[in-house]
């Protein structure tokens, strides 16, 4: 293996640009192809639940992937695992592309989704090999503002395409941008991870992820970041049934507020990229819990005093709500991943397993509540950010046991 490039203070912003566009490669095959739906339905003339699997089993497919594939990048290299993952969404693309049947395109869209879970690890553990500890959420905060203006375009980008010719449109830029991506990897990005941990081939495959789980202290801030990045889906996928049945507001409403709702989260990332390094990541997952669960509070006093109105709910719950997860999960999931380097790549899969699957079981626990009153996700986003400070309280206990 060649030689590890040396940590660097701040990472040069082409090749930072380049890693993030790997991480929002399987949001943006998501958000670029929801517009596409109908069309794609008309095409195919098939049932709503049948094409509804096009998007669901992709999402299990990358949530899958990012449990199971880390521990590639951690035995085989960065490199290695980037470009493979960079070729299976080249091939699930190309297949969806030129899919013939609704199977075809599902097992392409699946297929590619594997492979944006491989880029998504292995570009964040590029980053992490690279970074010193006590700037890595400056690094994670300006990646994850680049995923979300990718996710804020995407489906503009999607009805364009559409418009402009069809569903398999969409299907030939991502391609083209996977090929486009290959190149550029190829050709510019060098090994990051370091020689003695790329090379024990006889290291059984799961060791990281096991021996990662067996540590008291990860599987805590494992939790944390789940139960901090739950707040934000479990909020999203009530807002538009309140809108409707809570505030008796027409449901195209609801486009006008979701528009502010990554104001928050970009303002927190920008006093992260400001500030960082300077806060710690104690202060600023403190912090950051602290704002959400008075946004919580908040939220539920305008609503008490008679203040029925949507924007009292987008104002607490979408953007400041948001502006405390903008400040707390850059470092919550940077101290998370420091933890497991050099298996930094299985840590993030993890990270994000956790992630996912806890925001699952918040998002499917409002189910139990009726939409008319958003008292429910209130009272669960106070739970949640609650939970997360006495978790960080206990955090911060045992590292200064091991100190």
């Amino acid at each position: 293996m060649t030689a590890t490039p040396a940590r660097q203070q701040t990472l040069p912003l082409p090749r930072l640009a380049l890693l993030a566009a790997c991480t929002s490669l399987g949001p943006l095959a998501l958000n670029v192809y929801l517009p596409s739906l109908p069309v794609v339905r008309a095409e195919f003339d098939v049932p709503i639940a049948a094409l509804q699997s096009t998007v669901s089993l992709a999402l299990l497919s990358f949530g899958l992937g990012l449990l199971l594939l880390g521990p590639l990048a951690d035995r085989y290299g960065r490199r290695p695992a980037l470009l493979c993952g960079l070729a299976l969404f080249i091939a699930g693309t190309a297949l969806a592309a030129f899919a013939g049947t609704l199977s075809q395109l599902l097992v392409g869209r699946m297929v590619a989704s594997c492979g944006a879970a491989m880029t998504f690890l292995s570009s964040r553990a590029v980053v992490a090999d690279l970074t010193p500890r006590d700037r890595s959420q400056r690094s994670i905060a300006q990646m994850t503002m680049i995923m979300l203006m990718v996710q804020m375009i995407a489906p503009l980008l999607g009805n364009i395409a559409v418009a402009a010719g069809s569903w398999r449109a969409i299907q030939y830029a991502l391609l083209l941008l996977g090929v486009v991506l290959f190149g550029l990897v190829w050709s510019d990005l060098a090994e990051s991870l370091p020689a003695p941990a790329a090379g024990e081939p006889r290291r059984s495959l799961l060791a990281p992820t096991l021996s990662l789980l067996r540590r008291q202290r990860f599987v805590l801030l494992l939790t944390q970041n789940g139960l901090l990045y739950s707040a934000y889906p479990a909020f999203v996928a009530m807002a538009p049934y309140l809108m409707v049945n809570a505030f008796h507001r027409p449901p195209t409403e609801y486009g006008y507020y979701f528009v502010a709702l990554p104001l928050g989260y970009f303002l927190g990332n920008g006093f992260v990229l400001r500030f960082g390094q300077r806060q710690g990541h104690h202060r600023l997952v403190m912090t950051g819990a602290s704002i959400g669960a008075l946004a919580c509070v908040v939220c539920a006093v305008l609503l008490a005093a008679g203040l029925w109105q949507p924007w009292v709910m987008f104002a607490t719950l979408g953007v400041l709500l948001n502006f405390g997860m903008g400040l707390a999960l850059p470092s919550a999931s940077a101290r998370a991943v420091d933890e497991s380097w050099p298996n930094a790549a299985s840590g993030w899969g993890l990270v994000g397993f956790a992630q996912q699957s806890i925001a699952a079981i918040a998002v499917q626990s409002l189910a139990l509540f009726k939409v008319t009153s958003p008292y429910p996700v209130v009272g669960l986003c106070l739970a949640l950010t609650g939970i997360t400070l006495v978790l960080e309280q206990r955090a911060q206990r045992a590292t200064r046991e091991l100190a």
